[in-house]
């Protein structure tokens, strides 16, 4: 089984984690959101290759292409596994939220064999501020 190590950096935020066996981009997504940042789970996503201009990107994973009307060309997230995406030093961005458009750069650090016998993923540490999601709003 192999153990991939990411870093999850927003602008003043850093978190790794490591994930042992295969997970879908849909499950890797939202361990990011739910133990990583620590957001709710409520938004549309998607993976892409272009972090400043992700609606330019030549690669792109999305939540809506897995909408059963949806006419997407680019591949969806629920079948597609971490596996299939991520090389050692690949970097991705992960676009949460159309509208507040919350950009996290996800790199593969290392690929491993792991000991592990069962699917795993845990957050080994943050750095700085988590961003919040929904900040009180002043009058």
């Amino acid at each position: 089984m192999k153990e991939y190590l990411f870093t999850i950096q927003s602008k003043d935020f850093t978190a790794c984690a490591v994930l042992v066996g295969e997970w879908t981009l849909y499950e890797f997504a939202e361990f990011i959101i739910l133990k990583a940042v620590e957001f709710e789970f409520d938004h549309a996503f998607e993976f892409c290759d272009n972090y400043e201009k992700p609606f330019q990107s030549r690669e792109r994973y999305t939540l809506f292409a897995d909408l059963e009307d949806c006419e997407e060309e680019d591949p969806g997230v629920k079948e597609t596994l971490v596996s299939q995406v991520f090389a050692e030093g690949k970097r991705m961005a992960f676009l949460f939220d159309y509208g507040d458009t919350w950009r996290f750069a996800v790199t593969c650090t290392v690929i491993r064999e792991s000991s592990g016998k069962r699917r795993s993923r845990k957050v080994v540490m943050t750095l700085g501020d988590r961003p919040e999601q929904y900040p009180d709003m002043e009058e």
